[in-house]
């Protein structure tokens, strides 16, 4: 994380207008959307009538059912006769449609009909009534998805086909076990793709509140009054509504300041919230980290928003503006579109970007267009340094916090402290600005599970830190604090535990029951089930923990089990067998008969364990025991990397090169390769050097040529080059421009000397992941979903061709491993996010200082020995794993089982609550 409070150089400027995708486009839509109404809520997939686009009325929906769905409905019927009542629908047999219509429709060939959301309702029916008959308990699966796709918006389904779902649906209720519901929540709901697929779009709970609270009745009263004073005759064009009214000068409503606490999880959309905040105020939204304020303003560039940066700024002069956001502009000659823009003009502006050193310049911008009580100041992450006693930062934050002079702040953090903890902060806020409302918004949506995984493989949860029950109550508690937390409960172990204390009647008293907290399939989902776990875990018989706690502990499996197929030098360990026995002791027909068997074939005379290729995961827990090392998965690049599935690893470390050093040295690669990559690498960075001092001489010459034109006698002297004009307007050069032919010859020979860079590849068998790596580490090991890198040779290039870049990252590279640290390259950490961005790389070796806001997603992380973190640091380095929109395969592995009481144990002395109050209080 790059905490350097300076300007924006070119290649991020450039980061920031690439367009994000579709998919993210769609939820930046939402978000926009929602703040006028919180509750909005649709669904992506079709239904037919949207697909056809014909005119909906009953007659059609008659007509459409007998076409595309009857004919299925029938062969259900056919099939499963005693459901025939259930099944039967009341239908128009003979409808009257428009012969408009019927032509249109004749166009539309069955086969080339998407698979419509009625058809993936038909689908889930039929498998639901052939599960039932064959007396397969997986009908409950399919009831289960079936109850939750009725709950979905779907725009225009058909009628019939919603009779028949209800139908279903009323048919079997009474059948429903709910115990055996949750017994079997990881299938139906973690591993179930299409409840995710299918499901609805809408804000997160947190968003709808903190959208809910920010209303501006300014905007509100402004929008009614320009719209009477139009005739209702709005502009289309909503920017030049909004700036209007934004401009107006008319009396400002008075509105209490308001101080907005907002605490929600990770990876669930508050650093875009400025998006929605800013359709009804400017946003002046404040970074530490400089990626964080970058992710947000490509998206806002993507959806149009008008945005100004303040990076490294010791004066409003500083201030930039993005081509949207400008008012007053020269235009380029040669493309006609926008040239120099003048960046003192900020009254379009919607969401300032500032990192922690600029805010007061950006404030007093804001503020010279803008009245204060129409401006929301947006502190992402201001717990950033708070860890640290002292920090450069520090003095930069109290002072904002002093002289801030806007009413509406929203501090926003996933680890930020409590109301209560906070006490300091708030009275100075409320003395500052009198009359101040403050809101506490604190959000636990949880709908992954991402284990957390111990040294030795084990999955960590509350009931297995301890055999005394008080330790594990309070352990509760701290829990019940931080919900946060239960993201990272594993969702398959959380069930285990439920099921048995609810089997065996554990709990204190019957309100713990599953029935009592289980009503209906609506409360089935995974934050329910894990908090009836908290529940649960505080209503146990005391007199019963320790029967339970040991039985939850003996009969736990690893999750992750070390490859002992394998040794760490890449031999093949293989079990003694017994090939054949003689000698003294044996009787004489034995004897005998072992000799007359020689050089035949042998032949088993006792049994023998055979080791199957999926032996690891199907054979009892005893047999897979070994030597507790607390090394497990350790050798990511060798022969636990088929452990890592699904997408990149992130592997934090205050010591990188440490680790490094360690990928590099486990990966064996044998030493003429080395050789041979490192005398490529050698010679590269003998070329590079000649490449940038050519390229420093070349600058110098252009700078001479970049001379400003100076006015002389009607005349102008350009670069060295005196020119006058002719009659005809145009410029005569009078003598010759020897930097031309200099500069010429320069890029020449820097053109040879590129195409010299020589390729460095390292043989697939060092590749952690690639089809020869994985038979020689993993071949007798179910490896399918194992993730690799995938780098094309021109980025390959690219790192080859930099300076100050160490050569073991070079080689790291090239096994798809890619390094974060504060480092001089930064044309290489550069690359390193973008490839990180497009999942390109196998694994990140990070600092401790990329655990805030970096967005790029990953699978599986791993918390070095050697990281010493606060409890709210951990949390945010946690934050790291799982945040896309779908459910994966996901692991937290901790390398030290001291880092699990970090995290779940209280800490009474957070440094970050005594900075906070400190920083934002009355002290400095």
């Amino acid at each position: 994380m790059d905490l350097t409070q300076r300007k924006l150089n070119k290649s991020e400027w450039e980061s920031i207008e690439v367009p994000v995708s579709d998919s993210e486009k769609e939820i930046l839509r939402l978000i926009i959307v929602g703040t006028e109404n919180v509750n909005i809520k649709y669904n992506s997939a079709i239904s037919l009538f949207t697909f056809l686009k014909v005119d909906i009325n009953s007659e059609m929906e008659d007509y459409l059912y007998l076409k595309y769905f009857d004919a299925t409905v029938k062969r259900l019927t056919t099939l499963y006769s005693n459901y025939g009542k259930m099944l039967s629908i009341d239908v128009n047999s003979n409808p009257k449609i428009k012969k408009a219509d019927l032509i249109r429709l004749e166009r539309n060939d069955i086969e080339k009909i998407p698979l419509v959301y009625e058809g993936v309702l038909l689908d889930i029916i039929a498998n639901l009534l052939k599960n039932k008959h064959n007396s397969n308990k997986k009908w409950l699966e399919n009831y289960f998805t079936l109850y939750k796709f009725n709950k979905n918006t779907i725009l225009n389904l058909n009628r019939h086909i919603k009779t028949l779902v209800t139908n279903v649906l009323s048919e079997f209720e009474e059948e429903v076990d709910m115990v055996y519901m949750i017994e079997n929540a990881v299938e139906y709901i973690e591993k179930n793709a299409n409840l995710l697929k299918y499901a609805d779009m809408m804000l997160y709970e947190h968003q709808k509140e903190i959208f809910t609270i920010t209303k501006n009745p300014y905007f509100k009263q402004r929008l009614a009054k320009f719209r009477i004073e139009s005739d209702n005759d709005v502009s289309d064009d909503e920017d030049e509504t909004q700036e209007t009214i934004f401009k107006s000068g008319d009396t400002i409503p008075t509105s209490s300041p308001r101080l907005v606490l907002y605490i929600a999880p990770t990876g669930t959309g508050k650093t875009l919230t400025p998006l929605g905040i800013s359709q009804q105020y400017r946003v002046i939204f404040v970074c530490a980290a400089r990626h964080v304020g970058l992710a947000l303003a490509k998206a806002a560039i993507s959806m149009g928003k008008k945005i100004a940066f303040a990076f490294g700024c010791s004066s409003a002069e500083d201030i930039r503006l993005h081509y949207f956001a400008a008012k007053e502009y020269k235009k380029n000659r040669r493309s006609g579109g926008i040239g120099k823009v003048d960046n003192s003009i900020g009254d379009k502006v919607e969401i300032m970007i500032c990192d922690v050193r600029s805010y007061l310049c950006a404030m007093y911008y804001m503020l010279s267009f803008n009245p204060a009580e129409n401006i929301t100041t947006y502190w992402d992450e201001p717990t950033i340094t708070m860890d640290c006693e002292t920090h450069d930062l520090h003095s930069y934050i109290n002072k904002n916090w002093k002289e801030n002079l806007i009413p509406n702040v929203i501090l926003s953090s996933a680890t930020l402290p409590k109301l209560h903890e906070l006490a300091s902060t708030i009275d100075n806020f409320n003395k500052k600005f009198p009359g101040a409302q403050v809101h506490n918004i604190v959000s636990h949506d949880c709908k992954k599970s991402i284990p957390i995984i111990n040294k030795n493989g084990y999955v960590v949860l509350p009931h297995t830190l301890s055999d005394n029950y008080q330790i594990v109550s309070e352990i509760v508690k701290h829990c019940e604090a931080n919900l946060t937390l239960l993201r990272y409960f594993d969702l398959e172990e959380v069930i285990k535990f439920i099921i048995y204390v609810e089997k065996n009647n554990l709990y204190t008293n019957s309100s713990a029951k599953i029935d009592r907290n289980f009503a209906s399939l609506d409360d089935v989902n995974m934050k329910n089930i894990k908090l009836h776990y908290l529940k649960l875990l505080a209503k146990i018989k005391d007199e019963n923990w320790s029967s339970i706690y040991n039985a939850m502990t003996s009969s736990r499996k690893k999750r992750i089990l070390s490859n002992s197929t394998i040794d760490e030098k890449g031999n093949t360990v293989r079990p003694i067998k017994k090939v054949s026995s003689v000698g003294p002791g044996l009787p004489s027909h034995e004897l005998s008969s072992s000799v007359s068997n020689a050089g035949k074939p042998i032949v088993k005379l006792m049994s023998e364990q055979i080791i199957s290729s999926n032996s690891f995961q199907t054979q009892p827990q005893k047999m897979l025991e070994e030597k507790e090392t607390g090394n497990c998965a350790i050798y990511v690049s060798t022969k636990d990397a088929y452990t890592l599935t699904d997408g990149p690893t992130i592997f934090i470390a205050e010591d990188v090169e440490k680790i490094a050093r360690f990928c590099i040295q486990q990966a064996n690669i044998p030493s003429k390769a080395m050789d041979a990559i490192i005398e490529k690498i050698e010679f590269n960075n003998r070329v590079n050097e000649k490449i940038y001092e050519l390229e420093k001489e070349l600058e110098c010459l252009e700078e001479k040529n970049s001379n400003k034109v100076l006015e002389v006698d009607g005349g102008a002297k350009y670069g060295g080059k005196n020119y006058s004009k002719k009659d005809d307007g145009k410029k005569k050069d009078h003598s010759p421009n020897e930097n031309n032919k200099e500069m010429s010859k320069i890029n020449a020979e820097l053109d040879l000397l590129r195409t010299m860079i020589k390729p460095a590849e390292l043989n697939e068998t060092f590749v952690p992941n690639k089809s020869l790596h994985l038979k020689k580490w993993a071949e007798a090991l179910n490896a399918t979903a194992a993730f690799t890198s995938n780098i094309e040779e021109p980025v390959v290039l690219d790192i080859m061709m930099l300076k100050n870049v160490a050569d073991s990252w070079k080689i790291l590279l090239l096994m798809g491993i890619g390094v974060f640290t504060n480092h001089p390259s930064t044309d290489y950490t550069e690359i390193m996010k973008k490839l990180a961005d497009q999942q390109k790389l196998y694994m990140i070796i990070a600092s401790s200082d990329y655990i805030y806001g970096t967005n790029y997603q990953f699978c599986h992380g791993y918390l070095s020995k050697d990281l010493v973190l606060t409890q709210e640091k951990m949390i945010q380095a946690l934050g790291r794993i799982g945040r896309s929109n779908i459910q994966q395969t996901y692991s937290i592995r901790l390398r030290d089982d001291e880092q699990i009481k970090k995290l779940f144990y209280e800490d009474l002395n957070k440094p970050e609550v005594k900075n906070m109050n400190l920083l934002f209080g009355d002290g400095v």
